[in-house]
């Protein structure tokens, strides 16, 4: 099941890469949703069939759905689309925060985090401050946005090194993958539209959210 999810799914984004920045919006959309489809049944399948229970894991479940439903969102509206990424975001916190909690690893994330999270402040007004990126009105929701995706990327990268396994390993570098692409789409969305930072961001997004959906076929 594995190999036949890999290929079909990279086939897919090798495809979504070349007709994204054409100017058929109705091939991006086709292609872009079955690519999100194909994370969100497989990582579904995956979870029901591996023993992955209905408490607090169920959060990942939600955060698949919202990622699908933000690609699809995004397609007609960069704000809607936005707010279903934030509840995905806020998903894989509780998700991660969970697995690092119940495993007895949550003390020494804190380093982590406190790491993490000046590197976060760091960049971020650094970037704002100097104009290098320029957020207008939208600096507090940006803001908010990107402390969601820094703190599911950090917590993600904590549970991979804090308790590894081949379910962890998978998803904090998917969910880390998943915190460079949004940098990478701040970058492209208010500093340059230069294809090749959204071509990145496509790559890093998607690749991330294909190991999320893997890490869900190993046991938890």
């Amino acid at each position: 099941m594995r190999p036949v999810f890999i290929i079909l799914y990279l086939s897919l984004l090798g495809l979504y890469l070349f007709v994204e920045t054409g100017d058929s919006l109705r091939r991006r959309a086709v292609n872009k949703i079955l690519l999100s489809s194909l994370f969100l049944f497989f990582g579904q399948f995956w979870f029901w069939t591996n023993g992955y229970a209905w408490g607090w894991q169920f959060m990942a479940l939600v955060g698949m759905f919202y990622a699908c439903m933000g690609d699809a969102l995004l397609l007609f509206s960069f704000g809607a689309g936005g707010a279903a990424f934030a509840v995905c975001n806020l998903c894989f916190i509780g998700y991660t925060f969970c697995t690092l909690f119940f495993g007895g690893a949550f003390p020494q994330a804190l380093i982590f985090l406190t790491v993490g999270l000046l590197a976060f402040f760091g960049i971020f007004f650094g970037a704002t401050r100097s104009k290098w990126i320029d957020l207008g009105e939208k600096t507090s929701l940006a803001f908010f946005y990107m402390l969601t995706v820094a703190l599911h990327g950090i917590l993600g990268v904590a549970a991979a090194v804090l308790l590894p396994s081949a379910h962890t390993i998978l998803l904090g570098v998917g969910l880390c993958l998943f915190m460079i692409a949004d940098h990478f789409l701040a970058i492209y969305k208010f500093r340059t539209k230069n294809k090749r930072a959204l071509r990145i961001n496509t790559s890093c997004y998607f690749l991330g959210m294909m190991l999320v959906a893997l890490s869900f076929s190993v046991l938890p």
